[in-house]
C-alpha cells in the first residue's frame, strides 16, 4: 500500500463519521505538527480545532484516550516508523483500550489503560503526543 494509509486512514474516520476533513499532508508527523483544525465538508459548518497533548499528561488517562481520539509515535529510522504513525482510539474505559489503524499488524490492537497511557505519558516516550476533536 502506499506508505501514508494511515493518514488517509484517519481522514476516512472524520470524513464519514464527522463530516470533517484537512488539508494534504506529507506524513504522520507532519500531520501531528501541522494540523490543527478539521475543515467541515458541509457549507455554512465551522471547521473544529484539535486540541493537540504532548508529555506531561495531567489529566486522568480517560480525558486523553476516549473514542476518536488520534494517536500519534514518533517517526523512527525503521521501516514500519519513518513516517511516524496515527491512529485512532475507537474504545475506552478504565481497564482497556481499543485501538484502530492502517499499515499495521493486526489492524485492530487491545491495549491495558493503565500501560498504555504510562508509555504515553513517559520523557521521551515512542508516541508523539495525541490530538482530539474540541
Amino acid at each position: 500500500g502506499i506508505p501514508f494509509e494511515c493518514v488517509e486512514f484517519v481522514r476516512r474516520y472524520f470524513y464519514q463519521i464527522h463530516g470533517f476533513t484537512f488539508p494534504s499532508v506529507v506524513d504522520a508527523t507532519d500531520m501531528f505538527y501541522r494540523i490543527h483544525t478539521l475543515v467541515p465538508l458541509k457549507r455554512g459548518s465551522k471547521p473544529v480545532s484539535l486540541q493537540t497533548h504532548i508529555y506531561p499528561y495531567v489529566k486522568p488517562a480517560l480525558y486523553y484516550l476516549r473514542p476518536g481520539t488520534m494517536l500519534f509515535w514518533e517517526p523512527k529510522p525503521t521501516d514500519d516508523l519513518k513516517y511516524g504513525h496515527v491512529a485512532l482510539v475507537v474504545e475506552a474505559d478504565a481497564e482497556h483500550v481499543i485501538v484502530a489503524q492502517q499499515n499495521r499488524t493486526p489492524p485492530v490492537q487491545e491495549y491495558n489503560t493503565r500501560e498504555l497511557f504510562n508509555a504515553i505519558n513517559t520523557f521521551n516516550s515512542a508516541y508523539s503526543g495525541i490530538k482530539v476533536m474540541n
